[in-house]
């Protein structure tokens, strides 16, 4: 089994997702966020989208390459937690870890990449969607440390920019001396750590 085995982590993340979503006004949808491809309401169908691509990798099945459909906000926390329980289901054997799939764009990763990959896609668009909110600071500080981990061991060159300037992540940017762990997970992910209105 990989040393580095974060799944703990990963429902770590889609339980996180959940509670900032449940918290969302309906009058906060319109806003943009710091990933420029999504304001609040289509952020929050994107995550929904990523949870249930998350648990289907872990059933070693190859996820949808469409977004999926409209969650409507009072749904997508419920949504959000199913598809964390699925994830715990189907990623609970360790032979998950080592097993491996091929994307629906021809690369194959280890669960282990997997899962590090979709800590660090929930974790980047719960403070996406945080920071548009002006909720940054009512995230758990704890899983910010192992969401960098996660994002330092998957992230490679060409995953910043690819779907156009600073989406879905762009280029590192420097964090304060002082930065929390989530500012530099910001950083990390390309995002600018201390937002106006975060």
């Amino acid at each position: 089994m990989p040393t580095d085995d974060r799944r703990a982590a990963l429902f770590q993340a889609y339980r996180d997702a959940a509670d900032l979503v449940e918290g969302t006004d309906a009058a906060m949808l319109d806003r943009p966020t710091p990933c420029p491809e999504y304001d609040v309401a289509a952020m929050v169908d994107h995550l929904v989208g990523a949870a249930r691509r998350a648990a289907a990798l872990g059933r070693g099945e190859q996820p949808a390459t469409e977004e999926q459909p409209h969650v409507e906000l009072a749904d997508a926390p419920a949504a959000l937690r199913r598809a964390g329980e699925e994830a715990e289901a189907a990623w609970a054997d360790d032979a998950s870890l080592t097993s491996t799939v091929t994307m629906p764009w021809g690369e194959t990763y280890a669960g282990s990449t997997l899962v590090d990959m979709y800590v660090a896609e929930l974790a980047a668009h719960t403070w996406d969607l945080a920071a548009a909110t002006g909720r940054l600071g009512t995230l758990p500080a704890g899983p910010a440390s192992t969401a960098l981990a996660a994002a330092r061991a998957m992230m490679q060159p060409g995953y910043r920019d690819a779907a156009g300037p600073g989406s879905p992540f762009g280029p590192e940017v420097d964090a304060p001396v002082d930065a929390t762990p989530w500012e530099r997970f910001a950083a990390f992910m390309g995002r600018q750590p201390r937002p106006s209105g975060g």
